[in-house]
């Protein structure tokens, strides 16, 4: 059972394609005085997740580098790793690849500067410039995200029923959100606006389509590398706050999106709010299986808009407060 728990046989190490890098990093260590009292471990071992195990070749791949040297140019590969539930990754030993010279803004003037191409490590994305990607749609969450003359607008200005204000919803809290977690985030700009009302907030961000961490992080706000299969790095009931849109809807699979609302659920603490942001329903069924998970969890409705078009397709906004429970 302890082998199983720590992972030591996640991964076979006498395979012929395992790198010795890779082989050197998952090694065994005792521990120098035995057994642990408080833990039982007896052994140390590196942590890597399991499903790596699938990708044995793209994993010898990742991990093949010279020690204290440049890291290779391939991040795009660590990210297919940790898109196929391959995380943390195992890299340690290399120089990560910097930018000449990043051309950064100082904050708070960060928030709404056009970020200079200089700030971005270009390879392994399409476009090379955010002119090319001003006024894309990339993912349900980015339609034209990176135009920061468009992006001043949201959560400010409001262009339909299912937009709220950032200044409402606070407002429903009394004052008392410090600190918070957008889930879909786009290009950051729900914590630019957080950033302007000194709330705290960090954004999940992966390089889908776009250099998003890079350009969040070159705004001056938080940015945290990670797919939404992985259990969020945080301890229980932390986050005054979490905002969230269609990107919760992983891979359009009702169990991945109930794994991860639990998540979210651990994460946000008694009393604060989850702000479900225009999240996008293609039909009248994928609006009621969401409306019964989120009636599991006995959230107090403090906003509920629904906002129907005539072909059936659903938007749904709201902002839920999370119960005590004891």
């Amino acid at each position: 059972m302890e082998k199983q728990i720590l992972g030591y046989e996640s991964i076979d190490l006498s395979r012929p394609n395992i790198v010795p890098e890779l082989k050197l990093f998952l090694h065994r260590h005792q521990l120098p005085l035995g057994k642990d009292s408080r833990t039982g471990i007896t052994e140390m071992v590196s942590a890597v997740g399991h499903s790596c195990e699938r990708s044995p070749d793209l994993l010898s791949q990742y991990m093949s580098y010279k020690v204290f040297d440049r890291c290779p140019d391939d991040w795009s590969l660590g990210q297919k790793l940790i898109l196929r539930g391959c995380e943390p990754l195992p890299r340690r030993r290399c120089l990560a690849k910097t930018v000449a010279k990043q051309d950064l803004k100082p904050f708070p003037d960060s928030l709404w500067r056009p970020v200079s191409n200089k700030s971005v490590n270009w390879s392994g994305l399409g476009c090379k410039g955010f002119d090319c990607l001003k006024g894309k749609k990339i993912g349900s969450d980015c339609v034209g995200c990176f135009d920061l003359g468009t992006e001043k607008d949201r959560f400010v200005k409001v262009k339909g029923k299912n937009d709220f204000l950032v200044d409402d919803v606070l407002g429903l809290a009394n004052g008392k959100i410090r600190i918070g977690f957008d889930v879909s985030g786009g290009s950051g700009t729900f914590a630019a606006r957080m950033a302007e009302r000194n709330v705290t907030v960090i954004t999940n961000a992966l390089n889908n389509g776009g250099p998003f961490s890079e350009f969040v992080a070159a705004r001056g706000v938080f940015p945290l590398f990670l797919s939404l299969d992985h259990r969020f790095p945080f301890h229980d009931n932390v986050f005054d706050l979490v905002h969230g849109s269609s990107g919760l809807d992983v891979e359009g699979k009702p169990e991945k999106m109930e794994f991860l609302m639990f998540d979210l659920d651990r994460v946000l603490k008694p009393g604060g709010l989850f702000w479900l942001d225009n999240f996008y329903c293609a039909s009248d069924v994928k609006k009621k299986e969401l409306t019964r998970l989120i009636e599991r969890f006995g959230y107090k409705k403090l906003k509920w808009v629904i906002g129907e078009k005539a072909d059936g397709q659903v938007n749904l906004s709201a902002v839920l407060q999370k119960p005590v429970r004891v």
